[in-house]
């Protein structure tokens, strides 16, 4: 077994190893975290200019037969002048299907990626501001998989939807954190008993991963990990939702995946100390669903903050709990309303890819698409 004083973000183990470890590594952030934007916080613009710059968004996109789709995450004001809504894998289908002329989309350059990989002849991908990266999209390094593959030959490769299209083209399928067991179910149903499965770069939903194929009757010797995380989601632990739990016994809990706090949720599940259905997994588009469908009157919320927004609209008369006030990405954060007028107004920045790296990562993003 691997020295966790040797192993660093990114790396690749086999999947019980690197489960091991998991709560021993660093998967800190490999590059800066940006600075959030004063203009990012709507109280910061003057309630006169925001709805002037909101009706000219509006305007514009008429104008230039454009639609903007929109990252939960990202601030309300921009959720509330996007035509979508949504997590990855719906922005991707939504993005897909759309003839407009611009796609503009406040998210993580990840998600741009992909609908400039998936357009259309006509269409222009726009992104109001390039410093959206991703701290776990990041940690995925495409020379580390191409070493994998030429050590298990024949091995299948998920990639989630965190990482940029250089990874993504060296994979077999794509997934997003709503469809994640629906493509595992698909690979174990087409692949072999012994067939290698590398799953990464998120290391958390990797468990998750983990204990979806042992339930299956699968051997976990046939999947690795890559060792990534989120730095939003990672900084989520298990003190936050128990605290949380503790102070609100009644309320449901939902979790996104990525959370640090993922093994210790699932196993009180799978211990029975918590049911089953009072504290769920899912994905932030699919928290908006849930908060709609539970009886409880509170839900805790253990995902990035800007999800509350959405979650509110779903279910006005409902308590939202974040697990964590501090769950900000400020990445997300660098889209604003003010930048998104100027994307829009100036048609900037454009987000190309090369065409080589587009068509093979069109094959699992297709698969993503398809099986989800």
């Amino acid at each position: 077994m691997a020295s966790v004083d040797e192993v660093v973000a990114g790396e690749i183990l086999p999947a019980r190893e690197a489960i091991a470890i998991l709560d021993q590594v660093d998967l800190g952030p490999t590059i800066e975290i940006p600075d959030i934007p004063a203009e990012a916080d709507p109280e910061f613009t003057p309630s006169e200019e925001r709805e002037r710059l909101k009706k000219e968004i509006l305007r514009l996109k008429t104008e230039r037969k454009a639609i903007v789709l929109s990252h939960n995450y990202v601030h309300r004001d921009i959720q509330d002048v996007s035509d979508a809504v949504g997590d990855s894998l719906f922005l991707a289908r939504e993005g897909a299907k759309s003839d407009a002329d611009y796609l503009i989309e406040p998210s993580v350059l990840f998600m741009n990626q992909i609908l400039a990989a998936m357009k259309k002849p006509h269409q222009t991908v726009l992104a109001p501001d390039l410093g959206a990266l991703c701290s776990l999209a990041a940690h995925a390094d495409a020379g580390r998989i191409r070493e994998w593959k030429n050590d298990h030959p024949g091995g299948l490769v998920i990639s989630y939807v965190n990482t940029y299209l250089d990874v993504k083209a060296e994979s077999d399928y794509c997934c997003a954190s709503a469809n994640a067991a629906k493509i595992l179910e698909h690979v174990l149903e087409h692949s072999e008993p012994d067939q290698p499965i590398l799953f990464l770069p998120d290391v958390f939903l990797g468990y998750f991963a983990a204990k979806y194929i042992e339930k299956r009757g699968h051997s976990l010797d046939r999947l690795w990990l890559m060792l990534g995380a989120c730095h939003v989601h990672e900084a989520i632990r298990p003190h936050h939702v128990s605290e949380q739990m503790r102070l609100h016994p009644d309320a449901a809990v939902v979790v996104h995946p990525e959370c640090g706090c993922t093994s210790a949720c699932m196993r009180q599940v799978n211990t029975g100390l918590v049911p089953n259905d009072l504290l769920q997994f899912r994905s932030t588009q699919g928290m908006v669903k849930l908060v709609r469908e539970v009886p409880q009157d509170t839900v805790i919320m253990a995902t990035e903050v800007g999800n509350l927004y959405p979650m509110s609209k779903a279910a006005p008369e409902k308590t939202l709990i974040p697990a964590s006030a501090e769950a900000i990405c400020g990445f997300m954060k660098q889209n604003t309303l003010q930048n998104l007028y100027l994307s829009l107004r100036n048609l900037v920045h454009e987000v190309t890819v090369d065409p080589e790296l587009a068509e093979r990562a069109k094959i699992p993003i297709e698969r993503m698409i398809s099986i989800g």
